[in-house]
């Protein structure tokens, strides 16, 4: 019985006891009672005879001619209301009776008022469905006696529910829990008129809490803020509690996501998660939806944007019935590939004759070859054109506002089994309209790293696409590359492209993170404009296994149970850069010099400053030679990297009512600095370049760099 106390069996409101009944009498059965069997009253061995009952852990009561009792104590919450009692009793053959006792005193059990039958039953099995008015205090009993066996238990299972009045509609928020600007106002309603609302911002239970307040205005958000709310009917009734976590949008948060991660929150409050959304999934046969999948599609993004993600879905890959399976042909690089029908299909895969002809139209091979039929192109476009924009029409309501387009879509890259010009006309530019029609935004798939992006910039030329495409996406490429496409679509008319990065990263590179990230936002910053969106690198993949023999190993965001190092240098990284607003920092000098690089081979500075009051540089120093010597190629000034207690001399303009200057680490470690002023709002500071920290030291040792971060905060 919930709420039972076997080693106490004490009288409590909301309490289940056990009682013995002698006429309207009612005592509460005690461990080491006395009478005619001398022993304890009651008892949990069934193999204990001697015992008068006993009781076993499902509830089952063991009893002689006495008349036994399970009483349910009413609580104070059910006063004045109506509470259901609803179960089954069986036994060997007796009575059974429900009872009530209005005595109104939780301390007692039943006496001195008489009790009032409610149920009586008389045999083997029964059911029961009852409805009472019931006093904080009362007692229901479940009486069972006159068993025609002694010894042998009957088996009551009984739910006491008390029946509030209605209770009210939930709390809504407008706008929804998930990301938000600094100094937006969240509102509160319920749809229950004359409800009152109270809520907290602390993430503790607003019918319990302390901190509870009574909502009277909308709620300002400045920092990550977790309300809950509850709504209070007139009667009291509450309604269940609304979870309402915020999240602020920040510029480097919308810079940075994670591949294939969870729903419930990303690494280092990074915002962007990339996920599937298959087309076999939710048309497993054409014209025919399945509803389940796509409400656990639904289900699952809305909890990820209710926890601050921001999902970008890949609309992918072509459904099993709809590809194509009567052959086609393209030409990629100076060859024809032609592809006849389907021999055979198995595991995923089609089996079909291949024959490869060069530029005159000669046979070069004939071959069996097998492909995958999710990559494989769609018999019918129009097929994947309505797939697309089921996806749109499902997942815009839920402020889905950017969908990629396939991934990694180019002949011998495992996600394409076609040819680019083929995806143009039958993937890409139908998605384009269908998309654009409904006022969101088309992400490239993911030019892959394998193909020169020159080919990238001459097939949008091709085909005239560079207007069709709001999002030029590029995986695991140098990211002086992304300069490259921003200038060529700078160049066709596009005045401030975006171009991202949705795959990137997947390295044994413990500083990757630490050393690509500032420069790409420093270069992103530099651009001026106001569109949050503009760049993005989204680190692949979330989680791998801890184990070396995974795929994945020490590749990812997340190891194990446990952050790998480059979800560490991730969090450092996302700690220094959060604010509301992020701008370049470029008032300072170094000694040797640096300055931002998208050459990821150079050493490089790239100074932020946060919110008007805080300024981060990301120094990454390359060692030159195996002697760990790095050379400013401007002054011939060297600095032994690993030598002596090598420092760098930094000064920094444009700063005043400086409160700390601190060298961060890599893990976060700080080190406050001491600085001197050289001018007016001027300072200059020296920076260890070897790290305090043993581990970090050897981080940067076997890598053959160092990277250490400024933190500057002012008043």
């Amino acid at each position: 019985m919930t709420d039972y106390r076997l080693d106490s069996n004490v009288v409590g409101a909301g309490r289940w006891s056990y009682e013995s009944i002698d006429g309207d009498a009612v005592g509460l059965l005690q461990k080491g009672g006395t009478g005619a069997f001398a022993a304890d009253e009651w008892a949990a061995d069934t193999n204990k005879p001697e015992h008068a009952w006993f009781v076993k852990a499902d509830g089952s009561i063991g009893t002689d001619y006495r008349s036994i009792a399970e009483t349910y104590t009413v609580p104070a919450v059910a006063d004045g209301k109506n509470v259901h009692i609803s179960g089954s009793f069986t036994s060997p053959g007796g009575r059974f009776r429900v009872l009530l006792s209005h005595d109104g005193d939780p301390d007692t059990i039943g006496s001195p008022s008489a009790f009032t039958q409610l149920f009586t039953y008389t045999g083997t099995s029964t059911t029961f469905d009852l409805n009472v008015t019931a006093a904080a205090g009362d007692d229901i009993l479940f009486v069972d006696d006159s068993v025609s066996t002694w010894w042998v238990p009957g088996t009551l299972k009984a739910s006491v529910t008390t029946q509030l009045s209605t209770p009210p509609a939930v709390v809504k928020a407008t706008p929804g829990a998930g990301a938000i600007q600094a100094g937006d106002a969240v509102k509160l309603s319920s749809a229950t008129a004359g409800a009152c609302i109270a809520y907290t911002t602390d993430g503790s239970d607003p019918t319990t809490s302390a901190t509870a307040k009574t909502y009277t205005k909308p709620i300002t958000i400045t920092a990550d803020t977790d309300v809950k709310a509850v709504a209070i009917s007139s009667t009291g009734a509450p309604s269940a509690v609304s979870d309402l976590p915020y999240v602020l949008t920040e510029p480097f948060r919308a810079f940075a996501g994670i591949n294939q991660a969870g729903t419930t929150g990303l690494t280092a409050g990074v915002q962007w998660s990339r996920q599937d959304f298959d087309w076999g999934t939710v048309e497993p046969a054409k014209g025919q939806i399945d509803k389940a999948a796509l409400a656990e599609y639904v289900r699952q993004f809305t909890e990820a944007k209710a926890h601050g993600e921001t999902i970008l879905p890949v609309l992918d890959y072509t459904a099993g019935w709809a590809a194509n399976r009567t052959g086609y042909t393209y030409d990629f690089h100076g060859k024809t590939y032609v592809y006849g029908p389907v021999i055979s299909e198995q595991n995923g895969n089609f089996t079909r004759q291949l024959v490869t002809k060069d530029a005159k139209g000669v046979v070069l091979s004939t071959e069996n070859v097998q492909t995958n039929i999710g990559r494989t192109p769609p018999q019918d476009p129009a097929d994947w054109t309505a797939f697309v924009k089921l996806a749109v029409d499902t997942l815009k309501p839920l402020g889905i506002t950017y969908f990629q387009v396939w991934n990694e879509a180019y002949p011998g890259s495992g996600f394409w089994e076609g040819g680019m010009d083929q995806y143009m006309q039958d993937i890409q530019l139908p998605a384009a309209k269908v998309i654009h029609a409904a006022g969101v935004k088309l992400v490239y798939g993911g030019w892959i790293c394998g193909a020169p992006l020159s080919e990238y910039i001459a097939l949008l030329d091709k085909w005239n696409a560079w207007k069709s495409i709001d999002v030029y996406d590029m995986h695991y490429m140098p990211i002086g590359t992304m300069q490259t496409i921003y200038a060529a679509a700078q160049k066709r008319g596009i005045k401030n492209p975006s171009v991202w990065q949705t795959e990137i990263g997947f390295t044994t590179e413990d500083k990757f993170i630490a050393d690509i990230y500032p420069r790409v936002f420093q270069w992103e910053l530099s651009k001026g404009g106001t569109n949050i969106d503009q760049t993005k690198l989204i680190y692949f993949a979330d989680w791998s296994p801890n184990d070396p023999a995974a795929f994945g190993y020490n590749r990812t965001i997340r190891s194990g149970d446990g952050l790998s190092t480059k979800g560490k240098t991730l969090v450092t990284l996302a700690n220094l850069l959060r604010g509301s607003k992020a701008e370049v920092y470029d008032d300072f000098t170094t000694t040797p010099g640096l300055k931002p690089e998208l050459n990821e081979a150079l050493s490089t500075a790239n100074g932020f400053r946060l919110d008007g009051n805080r300024v981060v540089l990301a120094i990454d120093l390359k060692r030159q030679n195996q002697a760990d010597i790095f050379e400013d190629q401007n002054t011939g000034d060297t600095i032994h990297l690993n030598f002596g207690d090598p420092t760098m001399t930094v000064t920094l303009r444009n700063v005043h009512d400086l409160k700390s200057l601190n060298r961060v680490d890599l893990f976060g470690n700080t080190t406050p600095l001491t600085w001197k002023s050289t001018g007016k709002n001027t300072i200059q500071v020296e920076v260890p370049i070897i790290d305090a920290d043993p581990t970090v030291h050897d981080l940067n040792q076997t890598e053959n760099e160092d990277v250490f971060y400024l933190s500057l905060q002012q008043g």
